[in-house]
């Protein structure tokens, strides 16, 4: 449950249609964060991947010289 204050020039509905917004704006923000977190995550992976083929395209290629 959210905590509402209530403002004096304003209607009860009013203010928690207020309240609500302001929840939704601060989960949006949120939700946008866990979004961007997730993606730099992701192209971290993405590039130690790329790394660790080089690297094992590398070793075969020795392998199969030696």
């Amino acid at each position: 449950m959210v905590p509402i204050q209530l403002d004096l020039f304003r209607s009860k509905e009013e203010c928690e249609l207020i309240t609500l917004r302001n929840v939704i704006e601060d989960v949006r923000k949120s939700a946008d964060k866990v979004r961007k977190g997730t993606y730099a995550r992701i192209n971290e992976l993405n590039k130690e991947c790329g790394d660790l083929r080089n690297r094992l395209e590398i070793i075969e290629r020795n392998i199969c010289r030696g």
